[in-house]
């Protein structure tokens, strides 16, 4: 079995069941290469390496390789473009070519584990471009882990596993959420927001119907990508795409609760790509689904 995903300058890949390539090469892309059951038969610039779950081989570009696995064995693949900043401190050397270590270490649970999660992420019918984006940036953190030998988890982790996430934020929680924060920077025990976070919070709370992404919200924060989303997460304790959704539920209740208006028409009033992916969330959020919620009003 074969499964394929594109993301913007990485690709994630996974074989099972038997598989075998021919040799190749690729110009421009990183390839690391993870067993996660059974033994992968490898080789690279003519070096053989049989490889066990939990030791995988790194190919960097214009190196030729191939593998083959048996029916009882399984590979996660991941290639990249440029080296991860998350975990290698968004170095400023982007498409300049950046020498890992051959061999490289992991955890064939873990990386099983976040390879589910994005999978449901990215074969969702309708991602949203946060979403996706969120998920781009913990595949480039565990990379970023991973190639510096830090396995003692993700600062992305929520972003990383796309399982459970909304249910991480209290749900009558979002809306207090930000005046008690506010409230915080303005008092006097000694608490610090940071103002451009702050700015962010305003932002979020106050277009969160429309699209965002990542790469505005971290300009207003004056921060990288990856820093803003550890920062934003300690803050608020969720990351941007879950914070955006809890608040698109926490409205949705109240339209359900004192309008008349369709669901259809309040999940696409709240920017929901689909009716359907509304469904999902307010049920993960409230436990019922929003026709349910309405009758029990």
């Amino acid at each position: 079995m074969e499964l394929n995903m594109m993301l913007n300058g990485l690709e994630l890949w996974k074989a099972s069941g038997g598989f075998a390539n021919e040799p190749h090469v690729h110009d421009d892309w990183y390839q690391v290469t993870m067993p996660v059951r059974g033994e992968c038969h490898l080789v690279q610039e003519q070096q053989a390496y049989p490889l066990q779950a939990g030791l995988g081989i790194i190919a960097h570009p214009r190196m030729e390789h191939f593998f083959e696995i048996g029916s009882d064995s399984a590979v996660i693949v991941i290639k990249f473009r440029n080296p991860p900043g998350g975990g290698l401190e968004d170095t400023d050397q982007q498409g300049a070519q950046t020498e890992f270590q051959t061999t490289q270490t992991f955890d064939p649970a873990e990386i099983s584990r976040l390879f589910r999660g994005w999978n449901a992420i990215l074969l969702d019918d309708a991602p949203e471009p946060l979403q996706i984006q969120e998920t781009e940036l913990a595949v480039e953190t565990y990379l970023g882990r991973m190639l510096t030998g830090q396995q003692n988890g993700s600062n992305l982790t929520m972003a990383s596993t796309g399982i459970g996430v909304v249910e991480s934020v209290g749900s009558g929680l979002v809306y207090g959420q930000l005046q008690n924060l506010l409230q915080r920077t303005n008092g006097n025990s000694g608490a610090f927001i940071d103002p451009h976070l702050r700015r962010v919070l305003e932002y979020i709370h106050s277009d969160y119907t429309s699209p965002m992404d990542i790469e505005s919200m971290a300009a207003v924060a004056h921060q990288s990508r990856y820093h803003f989303m550890r920062s934003f997460k300690v803050l608020t304790g969720s990351t941007p795409y879950q914070y955006v959704l809890n608040l698109r539920v926490e409205e949705a209740t109240r339209r359900l609760r004192h309008t008349t208006d369709s669901v259809t028409a309040i999940s696409f009033g709240l920017g929901f790509s689909n009716v359907s992916q509304f469904y999902r969330a307010f049920q993960r959020v409230k436990g019922v689904t929003p026709m349910e919620y309405r009758n029990q009003m």
